[in-house]
């Protein structure tokens, strides 16, 4: 697409309906505010060359000189989009694209197309950078995406968007695929995580809320049934209260002893609103903050190894040493067995 072409159409667009008009001096001032710029005589010219195509009038009694479309020229509905919202569009399809109910990507496949084109001509070309200068990192260990059944997860969003329940293929966690379950959903929700993408939903009349991974939906059919939604269901409530944190208790009070190091990141990232960090010696700081006790909590300490010493709760000490007390035991026999393989290869060498 030319820049000739968008700025044409940019140049209609400002053009009114007759009795109103605009003159070719306010024509020029609007392209530059495109970041067109153009001199009277080529605006001059365009408007002529146009007018053999589109219904367009010039006015010329009087002083004011200007151009209007026809009275009754039929709806024309012309391109609006200019360069920064082909790169809000150009955005959209790089980082959304999963979380977007099917017929609106439909709907949006011309935008797509457009955003691209506009995006390679003229001033909007440097523009068309930023999609490569900008990512989503995860913080966590990265890990591959799995596979989705894309067509699975197409009905899936439509039946969410549409209100109606639908039948799943499910395989759960650990099961082989000849062994997977048939479930009629009622969708509540889609949330990601991570990599992962979940549907937050209810099975048939029951109003327990489930979560299921999407890479484990085998198939899916949307019925004409309308789904149950509780009435007191908010999804994000529900993610406020812990539901993707995979908790082991309730709110806790967590004070542990940090390497002053591991610590640094969490004067600007605070583990809770009502968090302290207390100076005990020239390496170590005490962190105290109201946390959820989650199996999110322990990845997190067992992370950090032995720059953390939990103090408080008892309970999450308890299971913290514990499980290091089993991960040396299990480094100590290895090395031992490493040893033990060393010396029996060293002896056999001995004549």
């Amino acid at each position: 697409m030319s820049e000739t072409l968008l700025r044409q159409w940019e140049m209609l667009r400002a053009i009114p309906k007759w009795p109103a008009k605009v003159d070719v001096p306010s024509l020029v001032k609007h392209l530059a505010r495109k970041h067109y710029r153009v001199s009277k005589r080529t605006v001059q010219r365009d408007l002529l060359s146009l007018s053999d195509i589109f219904p367009l009038l010039s006015d010329e009694r009087g002083v004011t000189y200007g151009w209007s479309w026809s009275a009754d020229a039929p709806a024309f509905d012309l391109p609006t989009m200019d360069a920064t919202t082909a790169l809000s569009v150009r955005m959209i399809q790089q980082f959304l694209p999963l979380l977007m109910p099917p017929t609106v990507l439909d709907a949006l496949e011309p935008q797509f197309r457009r955003a691209q084109s506009i995006l390679k001509v003229g001033r909007a070309a440097r523009l068309d950078r930023w999609s490569d200068l900008v990512r989503v990192v995860p913080r966590e260990m990265p890990l591959l995406a799995p596979k989705i059944n894309r067509d699975a997860l197409r009905v899936i969003q439509q039946a969410l968007l549409d209100g109606r329940q639908a039948d799943v293929s499910y395989t759960p966690r650990g099961v082989e695929r000849q062994a997977e379950k048939r479930y009629t959903v009622n969708p509540l929700g889609l949330v990601a995580r991570g990599s992962l993408l979940y549907l937050v939903c209810t099975f048939w009349e029951y109003e327990d809320i489930r979560q299921l991974a999407l890479h484990r939906v085998q198939g899916a059919t949307i019925t004409d049934v309308t789904a149950k939604r509780p009435a007191d269901f908010d999804l994000d409530r529900y993610i406020e209260s812990g539901a993707f944190e995979y908790r082991v208790g309730e709110e806790i009070v967590l004070k542990a002893i940090f390497n002053r190091d591991a610590a640094v990141h969490l004067d600007e990232t605070a583990l809770s609103e009502d968090q302290r960090i207390q100076t005990i010696d020239e390496g170590h700081v005490l962190v105290t903050a109201t946390v959820s006790d989650s199996a999110q909590l322990q990845w997190w300490l067992f992370g950090l190894g032995d720059l953390v010493e939990v103090l408080e709760p008892e309970s999450l000490r308890a299971r913290t040493g514990e499980t290091l007390v089993h991960a040396a035991e299990r480094y100590a026999l290895h090395v031992d067995r490493i040893t033990s393989d060393e010396q029996v290869s060293e002896a056999s060498k001995d004549p």
